[in-house]
């Protein structure tokens, strides 16, 4: 194996160590012009997701320029919290998110697959997705009949803006 000269590996370390140091500094969130700070609505910068991490920005940027006032955001605040305190209660227990796995590895593994049971899982899963879909969708809601004519008006245009845009993923 060739190894590399004292010049190239210093170079090759600098590279890297920039390399580090650039994807840092871009990773930072941006304000991007908001009311409010993002620490107001949610702490931290992700949520557990299906085991993915899920950026909260989305949220962040339904209220950016539209101006609330503080009786709105100590509102909204409060909804957020309220949605967090029934995810928490609707949350399966450890045991059942183990119970849940276990049945998966046993189908995975099982000599011969079960198609039915494994429909069935995923069924449950999508019931499950589809609820807390309808929740997000419920709290929207909320959040935009807290807001005045004006601010509904803006919020329209932007979401209109943004239907003819190609989405992302």
């Amino acid at each position: 194996m060739k190894t590399l000269s004292p010049l190239k590996s210093s170079l090759f370390a600098i590279l890297a160590s920039s390399a580090v140091l650039a994807t840092t500094v871009n990773a930072e969130p941006t304000d991007g012009g908001c009311d409010f700070s993002r620490s107001e609505f949610h702490k931290g910068d992700r949520m557990e997701h299906g085991g993915r991490h899920m950026d909260k920005r989305g949220m962040h940027r339904m209220f950016e320029g539209l101006d609330l006032t503080d009786a709105q955001k100590a509102d909204i605040k409060k909804l957020f919290a309220d949605q967090k305190a029934a995810r928490a209660d609707s949350r399966p227990t450890k045991e059942q998110r183990l119970a849940h796995r276990t049945e998966m590895q046993a189908l995975m593994t099982a000599p011969n697959f079960d198609e039915v049971q494994a429909k069935a899982l995923m069924s449950a899963q999508q019931e499950q997705r589809q609820a807390q879909a309808i929740e997000r969708m419920k709290l929207h809601n909320q959040i935009y009949n807290l807001l005045t004519p004006e601010q509904q008006a803006k919020f329209k245009a932007r979401f209109e803006a943004q239907a003819g845009k190609e989405p992302r993923g």
